[in-house]
């Protein structure tokens, strides 16, 4: 791999981790402008609701800083993933905030526990690139 592929490819790993990060600082500024003006009635979930974004966002930036490069499948997996545990979290926050519980709600954090073990598959299935540098047998 040559080195503007690597540099090509740690622009896109940080772009995506910006991306990211400014999300859950956008969900964060949410939850404390949301508890700011709640009267007193607020939910955990909302609160804590920017905290998968940031998880991405920061795996994104070590794997940038790393030698492993991800792949666009990965990425797409872990993108998935922080946007369904969001949600999920949103919509559990709005819901035990009106006083109601409801089954369906269950459903987002197993598909998004779902989504985090098949990013992790797809990280560890992907094989590292041969090292360029190593000298070839003859």
């Amino acid at each position: 791999m040559f080195t503007s592929d690597i540099d090509a490819e740690r622009k896109r790993l940080l772009r995506h981790a910006a991306g990211c990060i400014c999300a859950s600082l956008f969900l964060a500024f949410f939850g404390a402008v949301y508890e700011h003006f709640s009267y007193g009635v607020y939910s955990n979930y909302m609160l804590y609701a920017f905290v998968p974004f940031l998880t991405a966002g920061l795996l994104l930036l070590f794997a940038a800083m790393g030698r492993r490069p991800l792949q666009p499948r990965t990425m797409f997996l872990l993108y998935t993933c922080a946007v369904t545990l969001t949600v999920g979290s949103i919509a559990a926050g709005i819901i035990r905030i009106t006083g109601r519980n409801n089954q369906l709600l269950l459903i987002y954090p197993v598909i998004g526990g779902v989504l985090a073990v098949l990013t992790l598959i797809s990280h560890l299935r992907t094989a590292p690139e041969p090292d360029d540098t190593a000298p070839a047998e003859q």
